[in-house]
């Protein structure tokens, strides 16, 4: 039997109307890091990959299905196989974070409500922090949001995870904390992790690092790989990353 990567893109491209150069590459389990200079790139490329926009140009292919004009029960299945987190969709306020968390689970019938609970359960267990998980989300601080939000997308048992900006918004106490949970709980629970996030402790942490500038879209084998990269625009990064780094200290 032959092996396909979990995600391949094929020289794909962006429909945004920027800069868009192309991006191929063929990931296999494990955390990637997708990190650059402007944000909204990053999380350009990665709604890209996701599958949530379609490709200017190009073939992406996730869990072995093209996401080009698949029938509708077809999507549905993938989308329920590739979960897409992001801080622009949050917990619905009017349930408190348990409901939010089986949520997805009771809207595609995948078990009785007793089991959806005891999952959603199990999950908050790993969080590694404590949240409040019977109160409403406005009653929450950022970081107990976020962990919701990427148990939400977990209840499914994608293989994917693509994570946009996990770190917006949270103090260093709590990015270290959601940090530990994506290199811990969601890379056992998923295949495949994406996060589109300059943070470079995670960076270190991840089997490959994708870079995205106007200039390039480049996959390295790891932090030390894109340390090693002579191109400009890496460099530029770089630099960048190394004041603000230095300024954190």
């Amino acid at each position: 039997m032959t092996h396909e990567s979990l995600l391949i893109a094929r020289d794909v491209r962006p429909g945004d109307g920027g800069p868009a150069p192309a991006l191929s590459l063929a990931l296999d389990p494990g955390l990637v890091c997708v990190v650059g200079s402007e944000q909204e790139r990053l999380t350009v490329y990665l709604r890209l990959l996701a599958g949530i926009v379609p490709c200017a140009a190009g073939e992406l292919r996730l869990l072995g299905r093209p996401t080009a004009g698949p029938g509708a029960r077809d999507w549905q299945l993938l989308r329920r196989r590739v979960g897409f987190v992001t801080p622009q969709a949050p917990l619905l306020s009017i349930m408190n974070g348990l409901r939010n968390v089986m949520l997805p689970a009771l809207y595609h019938h995948v078990a009785p409500e007793r089991e959806v609970e005891q999952r959603a359960r199990s999950l908050i267990d790993e969080f590694g922090h404590d949240v409040d998980h019977e109160s409403l989300p406005a009653y929450m601080n950022d970081l107990q949001r976020h962990l919701l939000l990427i148990a939400r997308a977990l209840i499914l048992e994608p293989r994917i995870v693509l994570l946009d900006r996990p770190f917006v918004g949270l103090d260093p106490a709590a990015q270290i904390v959601l940090r530990d949970y994506i290199a811990g709980a969601v890379q056992r629970r998923a295949a495949l992790v994406l996060v589109a996030a300059n943070d470079r402790i995670l960076a270190q942490q991840a089997g490959a690092v994708l870079f995205v500038a106007a200039g390039m879209a480049r996959l390295f084998a790891g932090w030390e790989a894109m340390l090693a990269a002579d191109d400009p625009d890496v460099q530029a990064y770089l630099r960048l990353e190394r004041q603000l780094y230095a300024a954190c200290e």
